[in-house]
């Protein structure tokens, strides 16, 4: 591991120094050097900002005659540093009705907590106790950040297959709000990034070091992997660390796209009885222009303007109705709690297994040898 290590940095050197070179003679370096040097420094800039999260919990294993037994089991998966004091974001999937909780960073292996989920987009908010060590590299979240366009390049960082921080490269190949005949709490990034066992809650960055988003799942039907965008990433983030739950607002509308020749619309299609849309006067067959000054032209679009809207605040939008151009405004309120609740069933590990099971090790670290197996975890 040294040797290609110190392989790695060499490569790094010498394709810059090219690079270097070839622009002080005054002359276009070779595209693929000057790439190959990008590749490098987004991968030595950001690989110590991904974390591996080992979860122990209790399996639930249903046999043939569907009896149901629970055993041990360890689960692992990637996390990206999102503060210096032990804050570490990775996916529900990971850490859901887990028993125990460690993150290993830099070979460190260090005990964790659950602060909260969101079962709707499954990510998850952990807290590390006595935070990481003085310079560790946190990853920037930027609550502005826009979602790149398709055929935007990227690269992932994660612990795939427990191994450590591997670089895939790929692109941005859609935005979607539904899959599976599901629609999505938000926009989502769908890459052609393959998302293997231990690379959900990985980071993705684009070109230029910054994070574009967490990989929320693998799409292994199509090579590719869906991400939850960064913007939608730090939102969620502040809201569990402040609130211990994420927060969402609740209009009590649905909107579907319609196509009329070459334009694109979204139309209001159902106003819940006592919700506020229907206390705003928004009425089925609106077709919703703008909200909050931003153009919509269609689902995507307007669930990406909703996302962000916080309980409480006034919701512009601009509607026509008719030959009408109708101003209407909403007024947010809190989701229930329990709408929330009932998308946790998604989440527990219910498996069908047979009844020979390995038992499952704890994890083993050094916090100064990393190479050490035999060390044990911590105790709490």
């Amino acid at each position: 591991m040294r040797f290609c290590k110190k392989a790695a940095v060499a490569i790094a050197l010498s394709v810059g120094a090219r690079v270097f070179a070839a622009a002080a003679a005054g002359e276009a370096p070779d595209a693929v050097e000057a790439l190959q040097s990008r590749l490098y420094s987004v991968f030595d800039k950001n690989k110590d900002s991904i974390v591996k999260v080992y979860s122990q919990r209790q399996l639930i294993l249903v046999d043939k005659g569907g009896a149901k037994r629970e055993q041990p089991t360890l689960d692992v998966g990637s996390g990206v540093i999102a503060g210096v004091d032990g804050t570490v974001v990775t996916s529900a999937y990971v850490t859901y009705a887990a028993k125990r909780i460690w993150v290993e960073s830099n070979g460190r292996l260090m005990d964790a907590e659950c602060v909260g989920f969101d079962p709707l987009t499954t990510l998850s908010v952990l807290k590390v106790a006595n935070g990481f060590k003085k310079g560790t590299d946190a990853v920037f979240m930027d609550t502005k950040a826009d979602i790149p366009p398709p055929a935007t390049m990227l690269m992932s960082l994660s612990y795939e297959m427990g191994l450590p921080p591997s670089p895939r490269i790929g692109i941005v190949a859609a935005h979607n709000i539904q899959f599976g005949g599901l629609f999505l709490p938000t926009v989502y990034i769908r890459t052609n990034i393959p998302a293997p066992s231990g690379s959900t809650g990985g980071a993705i960055f684009d070109m230029n070091g910054r994070f574009v988003g967490m990989i929320i799942a693998s799409l292994p039907e199509v090579g590719g992997s869906f991400v939850l965008p960064a913007r939608a990433v730090a939102r969620l983030k502040d809201d569990i660390v402040l609130c211990g739950e994420p927060v969402y607002s609740w209009f009590g509308l649905r909107a579907e796209d319609h196509a009329d020749g070459d334009s694109n619309s979204v139309v209001v299609s159902m106003v819940m009885e006592n919700a506020p849309a229907k206390r705003a006067g928004f009425m089925e067959g609106d077709v919703i222009l703008e909200i909050n000054s931003q153009k919509v032209f269609n689902n995507t679009q307007l669930r990406n303007c909703t996302f962000f809207v916080r309980p409480g605040e006034t919701a512009k939008f601009k509607v026509r109705r008719g030959k009408e151009i109708v101003n209407l405004q909403i007024l947010t309120e809190k989701l229930d709690s329990e709408i929330l609740k009932s998308a946790e069933a998604g989440l527990l590990p219910v498996r069908s297994k047979p009844e020979s099971e390995p038992q499952p090790k704890v994890p083993s670290a050094h916090r100064d040898n990393p190479d050490n197996p035999s060390a044990s975890a911590p105790e709490k």
